[in-house]
């Protein structure tokens, strides 16, 4: 599957198409109807902090239609969404609160990038499922 890297409302990095790019083509899926890249820090717990959970949606056409970075919140903790960029809507959303997409350029920018780092770190463990 070859990721669309133009036509956002936010500026998605060759970094991050690279990363979606290798964690596909190592999964062996052909993402016909889409495919959901998940990266998971196997340490990430409410007591311990770590790296943050996130999912990324691309659509068959190879489209990101999803970013969502996921947090432990209250007590008990839950896992919720904390930051979701959804470029299938053209909206931006941090905890429930909605906002336009594009408003959000050096935000994405700065979440990208950190990303990318802990990437390289090996801070995540990545799985790889087709959309149903």
């Amino acid at each position: 599957m070859k990721i669309q890297k133009n036509g956002y409302a936010l500026p998605v990095g060759s970094d991050l198409i690279e990363i979606l790019t290798k964690e596909i083509q190592a999964s062996g899926k052909n993402g016909n109807g889409g495919l959901y890249i998940n990266f998971r820090d196997p340490k990430y717990s409410p007591e311990a902090g770590g790296f943050h959970p996130v999912e990324v949606m691309v659509s068959g056409t190879g489209i990101i239609q999803y970013i969502t970075d996921f947090a432990y919140v209250g007590y008990p903790p839950e896992l919720v969404k904390e930051l979701d960029f959804d470029f299938s809507v053209g909206i931006f959303q941090h905890m429930g609160r909605e906002f336009p997409i594009g408003d959000n350029h050096s935000f994405f920018c700065l979440w990208q990038c950190n990303f990318c780092a802990y990437y390289s770190m090996g801070a995540f463990s990545v799985t790889v499922e087709a959309v149903l």
